[in-house]
C-alpha cells in the first residue's frame, strides 16, 4: 500500500535517485535539492514499505502567498499506478491548510510535451493560466492554477 509522508533524511538517497534519474545532472545536485526541501518542510514522498516510489516538492509563498508545486516525479517502475494522483492530492491538501485566507490558488506547471502531467492537472481541476516560452529546457511551459476554495 502506498503511503504519502513528509520527506525525511532517512529517505534522502532514494528521493535524490528518483530526481537525478529525471531532472538533475548528478545525484549530488539532487541530494542537495532534497535536503533543502526537507529543511524547509516542502517535500513529500510516496513510499511502499521503506521504498521511495515518488516525490513531490513545492515552494511555499512562491508568488503573492501562492504555493507552487515544483517537482512531481514517480520512479519508472511505478508510473501509471496512481502514485502521482496521491502526491497531487497531498499538494492540494497542504495548500488548503497553509494558505486558505491569503491566497485562493495553488500553482503548478509542466512542459507542453508532458501529456500525462497535462491530463492529470486537468483531471484535478487545474486551469491553464498561460504559457511561458522556452522555460523548460528550451520547451514551452504551461502554468496551471487550482482554485483552493472549490470542493
Amino acid at each position: 500500500m502506498v503511503e504519502v509522508i513528509p520527506t525525511t533524511e532517512e529517505y534522502v538517497d532514494q528521493a535524490a535517485k528518483i530526481l537525478s534519474d529525471n531532472y538533475f545532472e548528478t545525484s549530488d545536485e539532487a541530494k542537495e535539492h532534497v535536503l533543502a526541501k526537507i529543511k524547509s518542510k516542502e517535500s513529500f514522498i510516496a513510499v511502499i514499505g521503506d521504498e521511495v516510489i515518488g516525490l513531490m516538492n513545492y515552494r511555499r509563498d512562491y508568488s503573492h502567498y501562492a504555493n507552487f508545486m515544483s517537482d512531481i516525479v514517480i520512479s519508472k517502475n511505478h508510473r501509471r499506478k496512481r502514485v502521482a494522483t496521491q502526491l497531487m492530492k497531498k499538494f492540494i491538501e497542504v495548500c488548503r491548510k497553509e494558505q486558505p485566507e491569503k491566497q485562493r490558488f495553488a500553482l503548478s506547471s509542466t512542459d507542453v510535451t508532458n501529456d500525462a502531467s497535462i491530463k492529470m492537472h486537468i483531471k484535478f481541476g487545474f486551469k491553464k493560466l498561460g504559457v511561458v516560452k522556452k522555460l523548460h529546457f528550451g520547451k514551452d511551459e504551461i502554468i496551471f492554477g487550482y482554485d483552493l476554495r472549490k470542493e
